[in-house]
């Protein structure tokens, strides 16, 4: 079964655990070993630096026609973040934007963060939240149902809130589970099916932080019939980056 893979990541951070550099070349390698159609890039050094990374990130996308990129903006920085949406995401190239949410202060229920969306609104883009506290759990829920015509993806990003999550976007119905392998327990995926059904549920391997072995594992061995696992690894993402 071919695969697409919502979220990879470009460039170290002080939590990568990859066997491998996340470059180019490694990605390559690990598409073409697993069966990955498409690759969906965030640039790490874009956290800190929104225009560097995402001049790193847009390289990357002209070496292979299989990359794709989410665009980092962030809510403390709502002027140059619509810079950035009206330059990128009218380009193919870039599949959504990416807002991470990385302590509470971070939380898109501000006013700088309501402004960001505000903008985005017109971009008929997916828009991937991550969620590392349950104030930015509450906070991407909230949004999700403040602003019904986008599309989130929120991501928990520890194994607390991953627990928590799919039941908390139960009634977010624009909103897609996004779990990390890493941070996941045995049949997260299939669990989460039966919570949201099949449509809520999406796949990424988090390839440049982690190795993909688990993430792999979480999809094509989850206690779900061949039908629904080819919908969350496959036609989800399609519909989501269509």
């Amino acid at each position: 079964m071919p695969l697409i893979d919502l979220h990879c990541h470009l460039g170290s951070t002080a939590e990568t655990l990859a066997l491998r550099a996340p470059d180019a070349s490694a990605a390559r390698a690990y598409a073409d070993q697993f069966g990955v159609e498409t690759l969906c890039f965030s640039a790490a050094h874009a956290s800190s630096d929104l225009c560097g990374g995402i001049g790193e990130l847009v390289e990357l996308l002209g070496v292979d026609k299989r990359f794709r990129g989410w665009l980092t903006l962030s809510i403390h920085q709502t002027e140059l973040s619509g810079e950035l949406a009206r330059k990128y995401l009218v380009k193919e190239a870039f599949c959504g934007a990416l807002i991470e949410q990385k302590d509470d202060a971070d939380a898109v229920t501000t006013a700088g963060g309501r402004e960001v969306l505000n903008a985005l609104r017109r971009y008929s883009r997916p828009i991937l939240l991550t969620a590392s506290s349950p104030a930015t759990l509450d906070a991407a829920v909230h949004v999700a149902r403040e602003f019904p015509t986008l599309k989130f993806l929120i991501s928990p990003q520890d194994e607390y809130l991953t627990r928590v999550t799919v039941q908390a976007m139960k009634e977010a119905v624009n909103s897609v589970f996004l779990p990390v392998a890493a941070f996941a327990e045995r049949d997260v995926i299939a669990s989460a099916v039966h919570i949201l059904g099949e449509r809520r549920v999406a796949w990424g391997s988090n390839w440049g932080r982690f190795h993909p072995a688990a993430a792999l594992g979480m999809i094509r061995d989850s206690a779900l019939g061949a039908a629904q696992r080819e919908r969350v690894g496959v036609r989800n993402a399609r519909e989501i980056l269509a």
